[in-house]
């Protein structure tokens, strides 16, 4: 970077916005201060990936801003020198008075497929969907979520292997060289490229009761629907009886075996010492990992649960 680089103000209080703040510091981005909130806020309001990120500000001598409340307002900023907002991992809109502040305005990252796919929980939701590849990209902060001007954009794939933390790794990792090109382009001068507001569409909120797994779905979309939610995400989970079943991992079983069996969705068919064989709307899966309140479940001590249904039983 050239020594008229911007002087930033960067907000995170998650993992992704931890390494990119360490990316753009080893670039050389003068970071004038860095915005974050306290472990006790990350609790309070369940943020998916939370990292406290004063300890690195502290050894990396940064200066750290911790608000005492999950919201920016101009008064937390206004004495900061600062010609660039970057917002990178932060589930708040940030008011049009602080990003006012800044010369060149501010930077913002999602990923989906612009104009689609704007708003909350874009990893999820992609993969729930079935989608084989997610656009990352670096745009101009608005009074809207992401719907401002595209500065830098990269295509991931996302493979059948894929689950919602590396997917959150591989955009983690892009978004940090992003930036650094969107940068770039704002010191050179350049504009970006605008989103056609006429396509705007946004996912919902998801909440910790959306990873109800619903076992009328078939084998595919109940794989996806759990590797899209494991952790840091609050995961997908099930009902046996009153024993609430976390599952962290399964797999497409067979498409021969079990085929002339009634179809029976949520149906418990076989217990084999790597996991637990469930009928789905189609072909069974294999839930190869499952906790209870927080312990591994172990299959082969549970043979008498064979014959019994996930989200129906009663106890």
């Amino acid at each position: 970077m050239s020594l008229d680089s911007p002087k930033v103000l960067y907000v995170t209080c998650a993992e992704n916005g931890l390494h990119g703040l360490g990316q753009l510091t080893k670039a050389g981005i003068d970071v004038a201060a860095v915005v974050t909130i306290p472990p006790a806020l990350g609790t309070k309001y369940a943020v998916s990936g939370y990292v406290d990120v004063s300890p690195w500000c502290l050894a990396h001598g940064l200066n750290c801003i911790r608000l005492r409340e999950y919201k920016i307002e101009v008064s937390d900023v206004e004495a900061v020198d600062f010609d660039l907002l970057i917002v990178n991992g932060w589930n708040r809109l940030i008011p049009s008075e602080v990003f006012s502040l800044a010369r060149l305005g501010a930077l913002g990252i999602h990923a989906g497929h612009p104009p689609l796919g704007l708003g909350r929980a874009p990893l999820v939701w992609s993969i729930i969907h079935g989608q084989s590849d997610i656009e990352v990209f670096v745009f101009r902060l608005t009074a809207n979520a992401d719907d401002g001007d595209i500065m830098a954009t990269q295509v991931v794939e996302i493979t059948e292997h894929d689950d919602v933390k590396t997917l959150y790794e591989k955009v983690m990792d892009v978004g940090a060289d992003l930036f650094l090109a969107a940068i770039r382009k704002l010191s050179a001068g350049e504009a970006g490229f605008s989103q056609d507001r006429r396509f705007l569409s946004h996912f919902p909120k998801r909440t910790e009761a959306d990873g109800l797994i619903d076992f009328a779905m078939t084998d595919r979309q109940i794989c996806d629907f759990v590797r899209a939610q494991v952790p840091p995400y609050p995961g997908a989970f099930t009902y046996l009886g009153s024993e609430k079943w976390k599952v962290l991992r399964v797999q497409r079983y067979d498409r021969f075996l079990f085929r002339d069996h009634p179809r029976v969705p949520g149906r418990i068919l076989r217990v084999l010492p790597s996991g637990v064989i469930v009928q789905t709307g189609a072909a069974p899966v294999w839930i190869r990992h499952a906790t209870v309140d927080g312990t591994d479940i172990d299959p082969m001590s549970r043979p008498e649960i064979v014959g019994r249904r996930f989200g129906v039983d009663l106890d």
